[in-house]
């Protein structure tokens, strides 16, 4: 049985964080460099802080808006935390799963293509390599590549100047 896809579980498929869309933000690049980051000993201080409220926080200077705004960050900050690994993990599964499909897609062409040279050596059929003429190439262009490769190589050992080995006494 499927999770609530507002309060996610890490697997589920169906992740729900429109009750977060009063605090989202879309930072432009770069704009998150500077910002304030959480550090050890967070849990007390907000233990602290909401312990001491009620009876010193006007005497302390912090206003109920301030305190209010406080709150409504940490509950907020919460509600984010309880999406990030089930988000993490979709994001996961979506990579790996498109990863493994276009794995497929990838050695179905090959497949099509050498189908392609093998009924054109056997019908005769220059007509259909032209027809896939893209399709062959396309996948050449990984050995196309290995070929280039290995002569630019071999071009640059050639040139490259040779240091006599040592001689042995």
């Amino acid at each position: 049985m499927p999770g609530n896809p507002q309060n996610p579980a890490v697997g589920d498929l169906h992740i729900d964080a429109s009750v977060l869309a009063p605090h989202i933000v879309d930072l432009p690049p770069g704009d998150m460099q500077g910002l304030r980051i959480e550090k050890e000993g967070l849990a007390t201080v907000i233990a602290e802080i909401n312990a001491n409220q009620a009876a010193c926080g006007d005497k302390a200077g912090i206003t109920q808006g301030d305190f209010s705004d406080f709150t409504t960050a940490h509950d907020a900050i919460t509600k984010i935390d309880s999406f990030l690994a089930p988000a993490r993990k979709l994001v996961e599964l979506l990579e790996e799963t498109r990863a493994s499909l276009v794995d497929q897609r990838e050695r179905l062409i090959h497949a099509f293509a050498k189908s392609v040279d093998g009924r054109a050596k056997t019908k005769g059929g220059a007509e259909l390599l032209a027809k896939y003429e893209k399709t062959r190439a396309y996948r050449s262009l990984t050995a196309d590549k290995a070929v280039k490769t290995r002569e630019k190589n071999k071009a640059a050992a050639a040139a490259a100047p040779r240091v006599p080995a040592p001689t042995e006494p």
